[in-house]
């Protein structure tokens, strides 16, 4: 199964995998899954520190990169036709962040892996 993860859930993977559901945490730690993190996610991320929503600690992004390549984690870029994508979805959800999400997930065929029960609303298969 390809997933991709939530902004909370990639954060929650380095730092508290006990707030995983046990379901999440399962398919995560599945060597047969290929997991993805969305480069909006780090985006997300940064907006939110700057803004004092956040605390990741002064090395957040090094110590994010390395859990990333010691988990076989990727990273998923933003590309022209996510952003197509946006205009046809519908403002179910509002978050910009989010809506990226959805629409990577739809796009690449990945399952998005979030407890953000908003989503389940959109045509992307959630699991939590």
């Amino acid at each position: 199964m390809d997933l991709l993860v939530d902004t909370h859930v990639l954060i929650w993977m380095s730092s508290q995998p006990q707030r995983l559901s046990p379901r999440a945490r399962a398919l995560l730690e599945e060597e047969r899954n290929a997991v993805s993190a969305s480069i909006a996610s780090f985006w997300e991320m940064a907006i939110k520190i700057s803004l004092g929503k956040l605390d990741l600690g002064a090395d957040w992004m090094d110590e994010l990169q390395g859990f990333m390549r010691e988990n076989a984690v990727s990273s998923l870029p933003l590309r022209p036709e996510h952003c197509t994508a946006l205009t046809a979805l519908p403002f179910l959800h509002r978050d910009p962040f989010d809506r990226m999400l959805i629409v990577q997930a739809r796009s690449e065929n990945l399952n998005l892996v979030t407890k953000d029960e908003n989503m389940a609303g959109y045509e992307v298969a959630v699991v939590w």
